[in-house]
């Protein structure tokens, strides 16, 4: 689950416009043989995302991907949709009123999750090249803590989320799919040179096992991945700033069951001080 549409900055609302591409490199199987993908597999994202603070401390937040998938080789196919829409209702639990040298600021989140993106397990292809998200829905549970010293910042998110039972008919599998519990941990920091700023992050990503109970019976296995990235932003006039974003799923951790893709994403940001 993203965090981005949370404000943990001293702005009253924020709007980001992103658009990414990612290409799949390796499949990483439940037993961590890792496989390099022989044929592209391409996704581009179009993402709206916006925050803004209300009654003095809460806030809320949703975001809004639309994605094209090309799958290429011998299950060559192209599709797009919506991916999964979420929205978020946040509360500031920790303020910084006194800009306290070590205290960080800290909100608190509920996350809702809608299943409006197509799922692997309702694809009408083999190669799944018509899927545009996970297609469950989710509830999701966490917090953001974020500091500044001067031209240094750092920043650290965790969450829990449970995802729900889905009913299936598709020409692949007709059933009940049944998600469990997930995680999310995410560590960045920053140094910042007059309107430039600089940053690096991981994020480590845990989904229990799915298991399917219908024409097809699985028990699943448990998925991991590490996303370690590099961005650099430049602050415009008026509030605007534009920022660049290298990720990569093959370089950290242990990943299993997982699909690795490498990324690179540029957005547009607004911000309105309070």
């Amino acid at each position: 689950m993203s965090v981005a549409s949370l404000i943990t900055t001293d702005d009253k609302a924020q709007f980001a416009a992103s658009l990414s591409q990612s290409r799949v490199d390796t499949d990483v199987f439940s037993n961590g043989v890792w496989q390099k993908r022989a044929n592209g597999d391409v996704t581009q994202v179009l993402k709206i995302e916006t925050a803004l603070i209300f009654a003095d401390r809460y806030q809320y937040g949703f975001a809004v991907p639309v994605q094209t998938r090309r799958r290429e080789g011998t299950e060559s196919a192209t599709s797009s949709g919506f991916g999964d829409v979420s929205a978020q209702l946040g509360y500031e639990f920790l303020p910084d009123w006194d800009y306290n040298p070590w205290r960080p600021k800290g909100v608190g989140f509920v996350t809702l999750v809608l299943p409006t993106g197509k799922s692997i397990y309702e694809s009408d292809q083999s190669g799944g090249s018509d899927t545009q998200g996970r297609g469950f829905l989710a509830l999701g549970l966490g917090a953001a803590f974020s500091k500044f010293w001067g031209r240094y910042d750092a920043s650290t998110a965790l969450e829990i989320h449970k995802s729900f039972d889905k009913s299936v008919n598709s020409s692949q599998l007709q059933g009940v799919v049944r998600p469990g519990l997930g995680e999310s941990l995410s560590f960045s920091a920053g140094v910042s040179f007059k309107d430039l700023r600089m940053g690096a992050s991981l994020a480590y990503v845990n989904e229990e096992a799915i298991s399917v109970r219908g024409s097809v019976n699985s028990d699943g296995s448990p998925q991991q991945y590490t996303t370690a990235s590099l961005s650099g932003g430049y602050a415009l006039s008026d509030g605007w700033a534009a920022g660049l974003v290298y990720s990569d799923q093959t370089l950290f951790g242990s990943p299993t069951n997982a699909t690795l893709s490498k990324s690179v994403l540029a957005s547009v940001t607004k911000k309105w001080a309070r």
